[in-house]
């Protein structure tokens, strides 16, 4: 009993290392071929493909600015929060079929969002789904994606540098979200289409509490 148990808990360990992911638009890998995901179901989805040249140009300007090494932690980016408050609902069911593809942190409406990462702000933008959504390009080619903000920060724009220290945002509940609790939806995505390994990935496990006292001190 006492070496099955053993097993299990190295098998866990192993397991804890590999981030979940999930595969989405505009393509999704199955068994080892690339095939092309189905046609856009609604006009979001629409509008995000014909988005996508424009998005991939960007990310080939900034990348080259940044560390080729993902970062390994990510540090929380809603204000007063502690990692071990998170329900974990990546990959939960949502409406029409879909899958949440990231975390939901809850907070009193207004709650300061930072960055997590350091990195540039990709895009500032509204949709019908994520509301009030910024994506910022970190290292690796990693896309951080902090959606239903209730506004932006002062002052911020596309192509800033951002750093942990950088506030990003206000916690809302814009877009699909309006009428739940005010919380900040963090998703985090690698890939893109060209090489068939565009997909959202959990970023739970890599999250880490910050020390707030000392980012109200700056």
């Amino acid at each position: 009993m006492g070496f099955f148990v053993l097993i299990l808990v190295l098998f866990s360990l192993v397991m804890a290392q590999q981030l979940r992911f999930i595969p989405t638009q505009p393509y999704a890998t199955q068994r080892g071929a690339c095939i092309p995901a189905p046609a856009p179901r609604n006009p979001t989805e629409q509008s995000k493909w014909e988005e996508w040249p424009g998005y991939r140009e960007r990310i080939a300007a900034l990348a080259p600015h940044l560390s080729g090494e993902p970062d390994p932690v990510l540090l929380m980016p809603v204000q007063g929060v502690r990692v071990r408050q998170i329900w974990d609902s990546f990959g939960a069911l949502r409406p029409g079929g879909r899958r949440h593809e990231g975390q939901d942190i809850f907070a009193r409406r207004g709650t300061p969002v930072y960055s997590a990462t350091e990195g540039y702000v990709l895009r500032m933008a509204y949709g019908p789904v994520g509301g009030l959504q910024i994506f910022v390009l970190g290292a690796g080619e990693k896309r951080y994606y902090y959606a239903h903000l209730e506004r932006f920060a002062p002052g911020l724009r596309e192509g800033d540098w951002v750093t942990p220290q950088t506030l990003l945002g206000y916690v809302g509940n814009t877009g699909i979200a309006r009428g739940t609790p005010p919380h900040l939806h963090f998703g985090l995505y690698e890939g893109g289409r060209e090489t068939c390994n565009y997909r959202a990935l959990d970023p739970l496990p890599l999250l880490r509490d910050r020390d707030w006292q000392t980012l109200a001190r700056r």
